[in-house]
């Protein structure tokens, strides 16, 4: 008897055992249908990123590309895909809104030999919007889980009537945004967690799609920026229990270049989403993403060794002192220090680079005793200049 309620319990309907056949061993696949090769598969996913990273643009940015048949973070499309975004937390204004310029960028801003058959903008808007749906629950009382006695289940009437409203649409892949806005709270963590995972496998196994849940990191994963599987906020249930897990995080200018080997424009923000758990693919490298207003570029990547990474911050070093000194302007060790945000370095490694540089030969320290004036040379202005004068000591 269910004490709080007076009610008896449910009990579940089991259907038979059924025994393997070798005609289903035989056709059974060892995937379910791919989205998108070795990124989005029709199972449960999970988005994880901080609050203000831009997920619910990016996962716009997304549906866009797969309204339009467009290859996606380098992957290719076998064809258009639909996409419907059921919000609790932006309105649908808003989320148009964002559409809009999505698509002014993606298709406006294109040139016209990316449109595919001739497609003039138009006609490619249209597919865009009819590939897309937007489902405003804000407001709503709206769960796809319940407690039930003493369980958390998924909620069987809320469930049906979501599917009735999608099925004319028949997605292909369904965000919910956010996640924490469709359970029964997080009071029971786990439990909570696990109830949405096993309503999400219900609308998955309905439409034969990705059903993807958007999730808040926690918040000392946010401040770590960590990657792995279990940043979200909360417990460990939901990420156990999705086949896909993205992770994002925002990089700021120095974290930037030390990832990718390239600078950030004052408008630009740089992204790093990364691919803990894929279950139906091999592991797959980090996607990092540059975005410009409502423009995203995903940005190649080329692995270099630490010794080359170190090579490099040499080199950049050197060439900020050789164009600063042939302007007029001298560095002392304190002045180049505190050029992080500049350089997009850490102190530490100006300091390394600078060391290599003098120690190499390739650049001259002046040290003044007593006053100013203290600074660094480079070694091919040092040749033209003379070199160091009797009252310097060069280190």
């Amino acid at each position: 008897m269910d004490i709080l309620n007076n009610t008896p319990p449910q009990k579940a309907t089991l259907p038979p055992l059924e025994p393997i056949t070798p005609f289903e061993l035989q056709i059974a696949n060892i995937h379910p249908p791919v989205i998108v090769p070795h990124y989005l598969y029709a199972d449960v996913r999970v988005r994880i990123a901080a609050g203000g990273t831009g997920k619910t643009t990016l996962a716009l940015y997304e549906a866009v590309r797969l309204a339009l048949g467009r290859e996606l973070w380098g992957r290719k499309l076998e064809r258009p895909f639909k996409t419907a975004i059921i919000t609790c937390e932006d309105t649908r204004e808003i989320l148009v809104a964002r559409l809009r310029e999505i698509l002014r960028a993606e298709i406006d801003d294109s040139p016209f030999e990316d449109y595919p058959e001739g497609k003039e903008p138009e006609t490619l808007t249209n597919q865009a919007l009819s590939n897309i749906a937007i489902y405003d629950l804000t407001g709503t009382a709206f769960r796809v889980s319940k407690v039930d006695g003493d369980m958390v289940k998924p909620d069987g009437e809320n469930l049906d009537q979501l599917i009735e409203r999608l099925k004319t649409f028949e997605p292909d892949w369904i965000i919910f945004d956010p996640l924490v806005s469709f359970g029964v709270g997080e009071s029971r963590v786990n439990d909570a967690e696990q109830g949405v995972i096993e309503a999400f496998r219900i609308i998955r196994n309905e439409f034969k799609c990705c059903v993807e849940g958007i999730h808040h990191t926690g918040k000392a994963a946010a401040r770590d920026k960590l990657d792995d599987q279990y940043a979200g906020r909360g417990g460990s249930a939901l990420a156990d229990g999705a086949r896909m897990v993205a992770v994002l995080n925002s990089l700021n200018a120095s974290e930037w270049a030390t990832a990718t080997g390239q600078t950030l424009d004052a408008e630009e923000s740089g992204l790093v989403m990364a691919l803990p758990k894929l279950s139906y693919c091999k592991a797959q490298e980090p996607i990092y993403i540059k975005r410009y207003g409502y423009q995203f570029e995903m940005v190649q990547v080329n692995k270099r060794t630490p010794a080359q990474e170190n090579a490099a911050i040499v080199e950049q070093v050197f060439q900020f002192l050789s164009d600063q000194y042939r302007q007029g302007r001298q560095y002392s060790k304190s002045d180049l220090d505190a050029q992080t945000d500049t350089l997009s370095l850490k102190r530490t490694q100006i300091r390394m680079a600078t060391t290599e540089l003098v120690v190499s030969g390739r650049v001259l320290y002046h040290e003044v005793k007593g006053r100013s004036g203290s600074h660094y040379e480079p070694l091919e202005t040092a040749r033209l200049g003379g070199g160091v004068s009797n009252d310097d000591e060069t280190l």
